[in-house]
């Protein structure tokens, strides 16, 4: 007898699986790099992969948008081209602000940013395959693309860096595996989706609003995730630089370990009459996932800063759990945005903004990040200050019934399925 293929529902619960893999090929893209760069060189990659971070948010949007769009049978005839031109945009808006990128990075060339803008176009076409495997309830094409896209990205960049120890061959080596891991995915994503129905009454401006409107969910949260990090390089020298980039690894970690948890729960968090007590399961779960990585950081400190920098950081470990603490907030308080964003309580994002514009002032007005150490302990002692506003919030919010007609918009503001770079 044959073995019997593998259920919709082990696919659908492969999925935090497939998450966490990809996130863990992430910091293997990390670790090549600290140890084949120097503390400089190291602290400029991780700076310009940052900038692919940010240019991962017309990926995000559009993987929300063609979810909600392939979920309720809502595609428009121009999608796919309106997705072409976000991916080129994107594309184009980077190669544009290169000069400042250079200039505010301390960058000694153009060939990293354009790397990172190389970038754009697969991840939004990736995006696409991903939204449509979503709405379309396809598990195992999703499992399919989150593992591609994580293992495109970081095998090219592994490459990347053993054929040129350079930042800018890192992102070369990226944006070549993730057209390749592109190309994989999008055909079988086109073939599901010619099968909905076309909504001609979709427009390219209600697309591009919608579109836009995900971009800012998403968006914010990334900038905020890489603030501290780009503040590091451009107020510190570039070896205190080198050091915070190894440890921010650690802050990367604690962050988006506990991502799944948000995946899972997000159909309970939409249901009004379930949404407290997933909220407060949630927040337990993401709670303990937060307390166990500061916990194991102070007591193999260590131990973690030789696995992520090797030799080159013997100071890193006792300052580990510091990065742990702001990288667990941060996850608390995204798991408090998206139970805000189930029940469109959209009103939290100005936590972020809030967060955003607290680390510039102390950083820029206030000058208190002049060394690394300084830097840490105030991006957590901020980031800790929003996250229990955001879980007090959250715990005591009491969501108002829906109408039927208005919980399919839910789907395009759902936490996304893999994590950036």
């Amino acid at each position: 007898m044959s073995p019997r293929a593998p259920s919709a529902a082990t696919w659908r619960a492969l999925v935090p699986v497939a998450t966490i893999i990809s996130n863990v090929l992430s910091y293997v893209l990390f670790l090549a790099a600290a140890r084949l760069l120097d503390r400089a060189t190291y602290g400029e990659t991780l700076s310009l992969l940052n900038l692919v971070v940010i240019a991962t948010i017309p990926s995000f949007a559009m993987q929300t948008v063609v979810a909600r769009r392939a979920a309720t049978d809502s595609v428009g005839p121009r999608l796919l081209r309106v997705s072409a031109a976000i991916g080129v945009g994107g594309a184009a808006v980077i190669v544009l602000g290169a000069p400042l990128a250079v200039e505010f990075l301390h960058l000694p060339g153009y060939l990293g940013v354009l790397g990172g803008a190389l970038c754009v176009p697969p991840l939004v076409m990736l995006g696409v395959a991903q939204g449509v495997a979503q709405g379309r309830r396809q598990w195992r094409a999703l499992c399919s693309a989150v593992l591609l896209m994580g293992l495109g990205r970081v095998a090219g960049g592994v490459v990347g860096l053993i054929v040129s120890p350079t930042s800018s061959a890192a992102l070369l080596g990226s944006a070549a595996g993730l057209v390749i891991a592109a190309a994989m995915t999008v055909r079988p994503a086109l073939r599901s989706l010619h099968a909905s129905p076309v909504d001609q009454g979709q427009t390219v401006r209600g697309l591009l609003w919608e579109t836009a409107h995900a971009a800012h969910a998403h968006g914010v949260f990334l900038v905020l995730s890489s603030l501290d990090l780009t503040i590091a390089r451009n107020l510190l020298t570039a070896d205190q630089a080198g050091w915070y980039a190894a440890g921010n690894v650690v802050f990367r970690a604690a962050l988006w370990l506990p991502q799944p948890v948000a995946t899972l729960l997000f159909p309970a968090l939409s249901d009004h009459l379930r949404h407290r007590i997933a909220a407060r399961h949630g927040l337990l779960a993401v709670g303990g996932l937060v307390a166990g990585t500061i916990g194991g950081c102070a007591v193999f400190g260590g131990l973690i800063a030789t696995i992520v920098g090797g030799s080159k950081f013997p100071d890193l470990g006792p300052a580990l759990w510091l990065f742990a603490v702001a990288g667990g907030a941060l996850a608390l308080t995204q798991f408090c945005i998206y139970a805000g964003l189930a029940v469109l309580r959209r009103g939290r994002l100005a936590l972020v903004w809030a967060c955003i514009a607290a680390e510039v002032v102390a950083a820029y007005v206030l000058d208190l990040t002049t060394t690394p150490h300084r830097l840490i302990v105030t991006v957590s002692v901020i980031v800790a200050s929003t996250a229990v506003v955001g879980m007090a919030i959250t715990l005591t919010t009491r969501p108002a019934p829906r109408e039927p007609g208005r919980a399919a918009v839910v789907g395009q503001i759902g936490p996304r399925t893999i994590e950036p770079l």
